[in-house]
């Protein structure tokens, strides 16, 4: 393969990257040919030592999604380095999209229930002030003060079981960044 379709393929799998982004990858491996040349090497020689730049791609956007979840942390910027990781390697595709969408699942339904238990706490506080000031809800005989602080005690453990739910979820985001930076490094050690 010569330069110019060495350059052509590569610029082809570069979806999803800026424009800018892309000008500077494909400037870098023009780059590589200019020393090459300058080095007497030929093209086709110089593009066989650099690789397949289908996977080039692949892995140039890879780093640069990584790059963007690590500045920009959200759902959108973790699946997409998530997908892009699993084009990398079958192993991936096999194990890990199974374990990431089941622990995902994971922080999400504890988040959702933190938040439930938080709402069910402030509804069954106003429900026992209601009960105090109003006649019209009737508690069973339970004292409306202790409705009052049951649901006080339940909002505050939903709040705080929302906060550990959040912060698990940082942490499990943290952790697939890190598993993906060290997919890159097998990759590249690979090479």
């Amino acid at each position: 393969m010569n330069k110019k379709q060495f350059i052509h393929e590569l610029e082809k799998n570069l979806k999803e990257i800026s424009k800018e982004d892309k000008k500077e990858i494909l400037r870098d491996y023009e780059e590589h040919f200019s020393v090459g040349k300058s080095k007497g090497r030929k093209e086709e020689e110089i593009s066989k030592s650099l690789g397949n730049p289908k996977q080039i791609a692949k892995q140039a956007r890879l780093e640069l999604f990584v790059s963007k979840a690590e500045e920009e942390k959200s759902f959108r910027n973790i699946f997409r380095v998530v997908f892009a990781t699993i084009g990398l390697s079958f192993f991936n595709l096999i194990f890990v999209v199974g374990i990431f969408f089941a622990l995902f699942a994971v922080v999400i339904a504890l988040l959702a229930t933190g938040f439930a238990l938080s709402i069910s706490g402030l509804a069954l506080s106003v429900g026992g002030i209601l009960a105090l000031f109003v006649n019209f809800i009737s508690l069973g005989g339970i004292n409306p003060f202790i409705v009052v602080l049951a649901g006080i005690g339940l909002a505050s453990f939903g709040i705080l079981f929302t906060i550990g739910a959040w912060y698990l979820g940082k942490g499990f985001y943290t952790l697939t960044i890190k598993y993906v930076k060290l997919n890159i490094k097998i990759i590249r050690g690979s090479k």
